[in-house]
């Protein structure tokens, strides 16, 4: 399965537009929810349909501030003819190169810091000069653990800021998800095992990508193990399934997902 198939959205029309229109507004946007909710695909859902609007730039936040600088200058001012990029400068040369020098795009940037699960007072104060370059507008992607004084803490440094809460999705946009790969992958699902799958799967966009996935790994495998193999033999999911082979458990919003397993950071 394809990245792309794995950053498919549904259902989030609303909040895509509160976005776009925060970012017109010359706000940020600070998004939460639970891990596995579609943050970061909800981002670079904006990020494709306003490219010629502006340039995203992701990077992951948890990383340490001298890290995140190193990976800002990388994206930010790439080498160009007759220019090295010069890399191991230090910290805070970086971060004044991020702040002053001329950006290779002339688009103006959004910088979505990714997955923000702990706040120090240096990732705070890189936000605080980033912030005050005034050049870039930003996009926070934060986890829902992060405790009420620090999200004051981030707001106070980024000034005017959306707070969009991604919610699970509703039935019927889950169902919209599960047909879309329906047809990718010519499942068999009759029409109420899909209904079954968006009620059982809770909305939850990361217990529904697992679904799907356990899904194409069965039929697979049920195609090479059939006769005469590959797909002159049994087609995706032709056989009996009960909820265990659909990929669901027998409670609501218990479909795989962070707490099953390791996390995937791609499936924010």
């Amino acid at each position: 399965m394809s990245g792309e198939e794995k950053m498919f959205v549904v259902g989030r029309e609303r909040e895509e537009r509160q976005i776009i229109k925060a970012l017109g507004r010359g706000e940020n946007v600070i998004l939460t929810g639970k891990y596995g909710i579609g943050r970061t695909c909800l981002l670079r859902k904006v990020a494709e349909a306003t490219r010629d609007r502006w340039r995203f730039v992701f990077v992951d936040f948890s990383q340490r501030p001298g890290k995140v600088c190193e990976l800002l200058f990388r994206e930010l001012l790439p080498p160009t003819a007759g220019r090295k990029q010069k890399t191991g400068a230090g910290y805070k040369p970086t971060r004044f190169r991020i702040g002053n020098l001329p950006l290779a795009d002339p688009r103006p940037h959004v910088l979505v810091l990714d997955n923000i699960a702990k706040l120090t007072p240096q990732k705070l104060d890189l936000l605080r000069y980033l912030v005050m370059a005034d050049r870039f507008r930003f996009a926070l992607v934060v986890e829902n653990f992060l405790n009420g004084d620090e999200l004051f803490l981030l707001r106070a440094r980024l000034g005017k800021a959306a707070v969009i809460c991604l919610p699970h999705l509703s039935q019927e946009a889950a169902k919209q998800y599960f047909r879309y790969f329906l047809e990718r992958y010519r499942f068999a699902w009759t029409e109420g095992e899909i209904n079954s799958l968006a009620e059982m799967s809770g909305g939850y966009p990361l217990g529904m990508w697992e679904i799907v996935k356990r899904n194409l790994v069965r039929s697979r495998s049920l195609e090479e193990n059939a006769p005469g193999g590959g797909r002159n033999g049994a087609g995706p999911g032709k056989f009996r399934r009960g909820p265990e082979e659909l990929g669901l458990r027998s409670q609501r919003g218990e479909a795989s997902g962070p707490d099953s397993g390791p996390r995937e950071k791609d499936a924010r």
